[in-house]
């Protein structure tokens, strides 16, 4: 038996003859055409854009070091304050040393001749009174030990601090108004300014000096004569006999009847000593006024 296949028809449509004058293809072509127009016109522009500016080369910079300026040393008011008193006072005080150095050297001289001239025995008398010493009619050895122990020169440090001490680093009604630096007093009336807080009953007054110089070289008179300070020139001879250099704190153990604080006062002398030193060392003395010369 036979069996016919049942096969579905398929309908084909005919193929449509493909034609460039269709107005659709035409649209189409000249779509392609703009855009492959468009893509030629960016190609070209990019292939002929401003070429980047040549980088110019860069200055070489050259460091020039800055001078090397020294710092100026910037005082303390306090240290200036101190620099400024012992610039002040400390070529007095040189220079009465010089002047008594002067005198020993003549005393010294004296003491090896073998016979005195009337001006050198004249002059000896002087010298004599001037450090509260009897001159004999022939001097001995006792008398030209007691003269030489007396006519010594004052450490410059020791003079200085004991002035500042004193004197309030110059600022003192005393030290202002009556050149007094060293606190001397005088028991005359009107030898000198009366202390606002003076004891009842008490007769002394703070003396007055025409200058500085005068009140440095009463100061160096009253240590090297006065009775109080004997051991002080004892400590002063003991060291030149051993060639040893005169030191302001060794002699200022001397000082304990200077003031009524004893010791106490001793130890504050040493210390303005040591805590000054450096500072006095460095001090360049100012010039000397005209009466302070004198």
């Amino acid at each position: 038996m036979h069996h016919r296949e049942n096969r579905a028809c398929i309908h084909t449509p005919p193929m449509r003859k493909f034609s460039f004058h269709s107005p659709r293809v035409i649209k189409a072509l000249t779509t392609a055409l703009i855009w492959l127009t468009a893509a030629v016109v960016m190609s070209a522009c990019s292939t002929h854009t401003k070429p980047a500016p040549v980088e110019q080369p860069k200055a070489v910079e050259t460091t020039i070091p800055a001078p090397v300026v020294k710092k100026a040393i910037v005082k303390h008011p306090v240290q200036q304050k101190k620099s400024n008193f012992f610039a002040l006072m400390k070529p007095i005080i040189v220079d009465e040393n010089n002047k008594i150095s002067q005198q020993r050297q003549q005393i010294m001289q004296l003491k090896h001749k073998k016979v005195l001239s009337k001006q050198d025995s004249a002059t000896l008398a002087t010298l004599s009174s001037t450090y509260g010493i009897t001159m004999p009619t022939t001097p001995d050895q006792t008398f030209w030990n007691n003269l030489l122990n007396r006519v010594n020169i004052i450490p410059v440090e020791l003079a200085l601090v004991q002035a500042a001490n004193e004197s309030a680093w110059g600022t003192s009604r005393f030290a202002r108004e009556g050149n007094n630096y060293f606190g001397q007093w005088c028991f005359q009336k009107g030898c000198g300014i009366v202390p606002k807080q003076r004891a009842k009953g008490a007769a002394h007054e703070v003396r007055y000096f025409k200058n500085k110089t005068k009140s440095v070289r009463a100061y160096m008179k009253n240590i090297n004569s006065s009775g109080a300070y004997a051991n002080l020139r004892t400590i002063r001879s003991k060291l030149q006999k051993q060639q040893q250099p005169i030191q302001a704190e060794l002699l200022a153990n001397g000082l304990k009847n200077y003031s009524e604080r004893g010791m106490a006062y001793v130890k504050t002398i040493q210390s303005m000593i040591r805590k000054n030193r450096s500072i006095i060392d460095q001090t360049e003395p100012v010039t000397l006024a005209q009466d302070d010369a004198r």
